[in-house]
């Protein structure tokens, strides 16, 4: 039989959505005390869920150390996005727990104005050489240490951009043949100044999940997501005070077809009282 605290844990496993919106709509101090004490990997289920708003608030009260394991696990784009709605003094303490690359890419990030391609955009991205070839290709996208996107750009000796391949095409394809023969020329390339409300409407998402971006040189130094442009999209529309996340009586609605009492004791646990069995923090 399930103890109550695992029960609460499939609940997020499941309905990960919900369990975010429930968190949102609790004080942030409650909030936070129940994310820090459950295993990171499931925190980051719930606080993927929430606008980066509500996530921000959370996050502030969350230690340090708890906070910045948050931040490393969540997708790359949901975590600048959070990082933004923190003040720059808190939001150092935060980075200086970070990896090294982990914390150069969020200050390039966060260097952009908020509405701006490089502003959202990810630079853990694979790269390969139009000689490689497409079993190389598929295992590079496999080791993708966060946001494995949907597509491999091809660059030349310089990092400028020559095509793209998507992961779709290469696994139909013979596992020696090389990316020069597999790779799109015509894929979009985007600039980093460019303004989102300027991109998100391009043919070319019918055809990528992930769009690079270039310099005026067209040397590739990330990559935007359509999943990234979503997420600006409940930022807008919660601060417009049209909130993207389920209403507290969805929440619950949605919970009586997975687990009540993961939902209530989601809901009604003092702060501080949560104990699983898999141990804090595990990944």
């Amino acid at each position: 039989m399930f103890s109550t605290p695992e029960l609460t844990i499939a609940y997020i496993k499941k309905r990960a959505a919900s369990a975010g919106g429930v968190l949102a709509s609790l004080p942030p101090a409650d909030a936070a005390a129940f994310l820090s004490e459950i295993p990171t990997r499931f925190a980051v289920q719930a606080a993927a869920q929430m606008n980066a708003r509500s996530a921000a608030l959370i996050l502030r009260q969350m230690s340090v150390i708890a906070g910045s394991a948050l931040l490393r696990d969540l997708d790359f784009a949901n975590a600048a996005s959070i990082l933004r709605q923190v003040d720059p003094a808190d939001r150092r303490e935060y980075l200086a727990e970070l990896p090294s690359r982990l914390r150069r890419d969020f200050d390039r990030a966060l260097a952009y104005p908020p509405g701006t391609v490089g502003a959202h955009m990810t630079t853990a991205i694979a790269m390969l050489a139009e000689t490689d070839t497409a079993a190389k290709a598929l295992e590079l996208h496999k080791q993708a240490e966060r946001d494995p996107a949907d597509v491999i750009f091809v660059v030349d000796d310089q990092k400028k951009l020559l095509g793209a391949a998507t992961v779709a095409n290469l696994v139909r394809r013979p596992a020696h043949a090389a990316l020069a023969d597999l790779l799109d020329p015509t894929c979009v390339a985007l600039s980093a100044h460019a303004r989102l409300d300027a991109i998100a409407g391009l043919e070319a998402w019918h055809d990528y999940d992930c769009l690079p971006v270039v310099t005026r040189r067209g040397d590739v130094i990330g990559a935007i997501s359509r999943t990234a442009l979503r997420r600006v999209d409940q930022d807008v529309s919660a601060d417009d005070g049209e909130s993207s996340m389920p209403s507290l009586a969805e929440s619950m609605t949605g919970a009586l077809t997975a687990s009540v009492t993961g939902l209530i004791d989601l809901m009604t646990r003092p702060t501080g009282t949560a104990h699983i069995s898999e141990g804090p923090h595990e990944r």
